[in-house]
């Protein structure tokens, strides 16, 4: 709360009154010495219209102080009440901008004075917050960092541990299916259903390890980066891999937000289709780059109203996610064992001269 400032006029008028006082003494002395008369006779026995000259002049000298005395006093408190004002904002964390000072005096020098602190004082907390954002900011990334390196470091250690041993089991399996001619049916199966275990198991850790430790464009154009996964995971998995993919001209970002959306569904669809085939086609339809994702595994009931949002549908979230950020769409279609079938259509933008 601002606090009225009532006893600076006061002031001033007392001082004025007195200094008026003190002139018109000094005044009537000289003139007394000057005039060779008895002071005491001409202030008290001299007089105006009935009234004694001291009187007069006193009096005078009071009403002249006074009136001199309270315009002085209303002015300087009318200034200082408004630089008061101006300060009370700043401390409520107002920065007044359209403020003018025009006259030209002592307190217009303190305003401007005022004005040049209060723009440094705002400058200084524009540059709070711009810390505080790019700390916060960093803190994000060093979290995200921090669980990146973590996902590699599970995935390799499984890897070099579970992956490793699944790839061996497999190969012992192998090995013992093809000598089982001299084993019961009932062995024969169960040895069967074994296998197919284990290769379900590596499928389950091979997709783990996709969506643990993503491949990285790394400088990559996407076309590239897309063809290198699919060769590799072809070469790891029981299943037909087929590509068809365009040379599309996409800005960084948005390539590696497609990149991260196949791994992301790749990874859905070891994990959950039981797919014997997956197609990846990526092209460019008019101004739109348009990459599906097919397989003919068991499929799912796509929910009305509900899309990727239902539990348990490829856990296709986090891709809807990843195509709202780059302004493009989702489509889903599945039905229960027809397989699914993933779109995503994204805009290309195409940067104009002098923009």
């Amino acid at each position: 709360m601002m606090k009225k400032q009532g006893n600076i006029s006061w002031m001033y008028i007392r001082y004025s009154m007195l200094s008026s006082i003190s002139i018109a003494l000094i005044c009537t002395i000289i003139y007394m010495w000057k005039s060779k008369q008895d002071i005491y006779d001409f202030l008290w026995k001299e007089s105006i219209a009935s009234v004694p000259v001291g009187l007069l002049i006193m009096s005078t000298s009071l009403l002249i102080g006074g009136i001199v005395g309270y315009a002085i006093g209303y002015y300087v408190k009318q200034r200082i009440q408004g630089l008061n004002t101006f300060l009370f904002e700043v401390e409520r964390g107002n920065f007044p901008k359209d403020v003018s000072f025009t006259a030209e005096d002592e307190f217009h020098e303190i305003e401007r004075k005022v004005m040049t602190l209060t723009r440094r004082l705002e400058e200084q907390a524009g540059l709070f917050q711009k810390v505080t954002n790019e700390r916060a900011h960093w803190n994000e990334e060093m979290k995200q960092e921090a669980i990146s390196q973590e996902r590699h470091r599970l995935a390799r250690e499984l890897h070099d541990s579970v992956s490793q041993q699944l790839f061996a089991m497999s190969m012992m399996m192998s090995a013992i299916n093809e000598q089982v001619d001299q084993f019961p049916e009932t062995t024969k199966k169960q040895l069967k259903l074994v296998e197919n275990m284990v290769v379900n198991a590596q499928s389950e850790m091979r997709a783990l390890l996709l969506h643990l430790r993503p491949v990285q464009l790394e400088g990559k154009k996407l076309t590239e980066g897309i063809e290198e996964l699919l060769t590799e995971l072809s070469r790891k998995q029981h299943m037909k891999i087929e590509w068809f993919v365009e040379s599309i001209q996409l800005k960084k970002g948005v390539e590696d937000h497609l990149f991260r959306i196949l791994q992301e569904a790749l990874s859905n669809t070891l994990r959950h289709a039981k797919a014997k085939k997956i197609e990846v086609r990526l092209r460019q339809i008019d101004q739109y780059a348009i990459l599906k994702i097919i397989d003919d595994g068991v499929g799912f009931e796509v929910g009305v109203g509900v899309g990727v949002n239902k539990a348990g549908s490829y856990g296709l979230q986090s891709m809807q996610e990843r195509v709202h950020e780059i302004g493009g769409t989702l489509k889903v279609l599945s039905f229960p064992n027809k397989g699914a079938q993933i779109e995503v259509k994204v805009p290309i933008m195409i940067e104009r001269g002098g923009e």
